[in-house]
């Protein structure tokens, strides 16, 4: 048992945490009282008749709770029978001292000088998603008895340096949980009704650990009452040791066990090398470049539940996708005409492991070179990269065996039209050996490069619909007279395809009525008088 103030550790009596199914109703703490917080043995002995109804809360069978109290040494029970992870520090986790040294002496964990991301006096005002209804609030203001970040040792004040480090904290956490729909925020919500969330609390409480957090108390958001803590003086007050520990202890609050590996190894400390070194966010990431969500797909791992499941299941869904995913959905780059080339720009979030961006872009005849990055600090995501033209043929490639999280298409495009750049979630070598899968490849990244300047404009299909949203059997009227042509184009041919495989219309106006329920993706195909093809598509919901 790592030395910590027990008294300080533990939640009041009348907190619960949620249920596997991300209740609170009807939990067995209220008859439970145990002398203190334990582990192990001892944490099985304390509960004695109380082990099946805790294990039964968590979602799992008595025998399942049993062998995590054995296995992992930082699982604990306080004295209500509640689960919390109370995990190691930098100095107490390390693998490999060598190799945090290399780390902190190239500033991957030190946070030396640099820009400021956002105006000093917004350091407390900062969001990642204002809009969302789930908070991940950062304290670093202190709260009760816990005094807040300071490493100048001048408590109630911060400093530029302290102010900066929480910045770049905020930005490292907010890609690690980009891909999902929360608010990762240092300013509690002014009104927190109906929102869902945890508080985690930096603070230098004088302690040993890294930090602790309650399993599943991501719950109903109370902004006074932390669930989960880090310790930045044992985490060297470093922005990416921060940062790990936050989002580590985040993950316990939505659910997540820790990732490590057999025989012995209760924290996974990753493998590879370089800016593609990998660790799970749930192992241990302060000593690799690249942490990403991780179900146990690398050698002899501990754990292999589906960290997304698990998170959704108490109540944090991923992000709404924000670009379509294939041709006809997908939306255009921001151009730029300027020096003989077309300047192209656009951002955009993997939200899942399945998703695909599909961004397009008008170019003329040419080179062309993309360039697409992950977030500035911290990016989770590994891009793959396709090119294609208007008839769906690939016409250049990312490549992956870079050592590099961002990703350059170079090619020649062979004649003037409507090209497509597609962007999703990469692995990387072996996920056995030194690699990854693409599971974890998810989160923020920006598109920048160059095209030949095209001459005269495009033609657009344009679609209007009489409705979005229909009964089945009622008639839907689909129509493209409303396309953007050029002066002296006229439209040569038009396909509707309707999704649901009946017969084609090939009029400007057409009508359709779809039998049965379901989301239909219509897709209209145009070319012009001068064979310029381009492709629309809407989706049509049924119920």
């Amino acid at each position: 048992m790592m030395p910590v103030a027990m008294a300080a550790v533990e939640m009041a009596p009348d907190y619960v945490p949620a249920s596997a199914a991300g209740l609170t109703e009807n939990s067995p703490f209220g008859a439970i009282t145990l002398p203190g917080l334990s582990s192990g043995q001892s944490a099985i002995g304390n509960l004695n008749g109380h082990l099946d109804a805790v294990a039964a809360w968590y979602g799992m069978s008595s025998a399942e709770l049993r062998k995590l109290l054995l296995s992992d040494s930082s699982v604990h029970i306080d004295s209500k029978g509640r689960i919390l992870h109370i995990d190691a520090g930098i100095s107490l986790a390390a693998p490999d001292r060598t190799m945090a040294a290399a780390i902190t002496a190239t500033g991957a964990a030190e946070t030396i000088g640099g820009p400021t991301p956002f105006p000093l006096d917004q350091t407390f005002k900062l969001h990642s998603k204002l809009d969302s209804t789930r908070v991940l609030y950062l304290n670093f203001i202190g709260q009760g008895s816990d005094p807040a970040f300071d490493t100048d040792k001048v408590p109630g004040t911060f400093n530029n340096d302290e102010r900066l480090v929480i910045q770049r904290v905020l930005l490292r956490v907010a890609e690690a949980y980009a891909a999902f729909d929360v608010d990762v925020t240092t300013e509690p919500p002014a009104i927190p009704v109906g929102k869902k969330g945890a508080t985690i609390l930096i603070t230098p409480r004088n302690s040993s650990i890294g930090g602790y957090a309650y399993l599943n108390s991501f719950s109903t958001f109370a902004p006074g009452a932390a669930t989960a803590f880090c310790f930045p003086n044992n985490l060297r007050n470093a922005e990416k040791y921060i940062a790990d520990c936050v989002s580590h202890e985040l993950g316990h609050t939505l659910g997540l066990g820790h990732q490590g590996q057999l025989p012995s190894t209760g924290y996974y400390a990753g493998q590879g090398t370089g800016e593609t070194g990998w660790a799970p966010i749930m192992g241990v990431g302060y000593y690799k470049s690249l942490t990403q969500w991780a179900k146990g797909e690398y050698a002899q791992a501990t754990n292999t539940q589906d960290a997304y499941a698990v998170m959704l299941r108490q109540g944090l869904p991923p992000r709404s996708e924000d670009h379509g995913d294939s041709i006809p959905f997908a939306d255009a780059l921001t151009s730029v005409t300027a020096n003989g080339f077309n300047n192209v720009t656009g951002a955009g979030v993997i939200e899942t492991p399945a998703s695909i961006d599909m961004l397009q872009f008008f170019a003329g005849a040419g080179p062309v070179n993309l360039n697409v990055t992950g977030a500035t600090l911290g990016s989770t995501l590994d891009v793959a990269l396709q090119l294609f033209d208007v008839h769906g043929n690939v016409v250049g490639k990312s490549n992956p065996a870079t050592t590099t999280l961002s990703k350059k298409i170079t090619a020649i495009i062979p004649s003037q039209g409507t090209y497509y750049l597609s962007v999703a979630g990469a692995g990387r070598g072996d996920p056995l050996a030194t690699g990854y899968t693409k599971y974890g490849s998810l989160g923020q990244y920006n598109v920048s490069g160059t095209a030949a300047q095209p001459t005269g404009a495009p033609s657009v299909a344009v679609i209007k619909t009489s409705v979005a949203t229909a009964k089945p059997l009622a008639p839907i009227v689909f129509d493209a007279s409303k396309s953007i042509l050029p002066a002296g184009r006229t439209i040569a041919l038009l396909k509707w395809v309707f999704g649901d495989g009946s017969a084609i219309a090939t009029t400007a106006v057409a009508s359709h009525a779809f039998t049965n329920p379901g989301s239909y993706k219509v897709v209209l195909t145009m070319l012009d008088s001068t064979g310029m093809k381009t492709i629309k598509g809407v989706v049509i919901t049924i119920k």
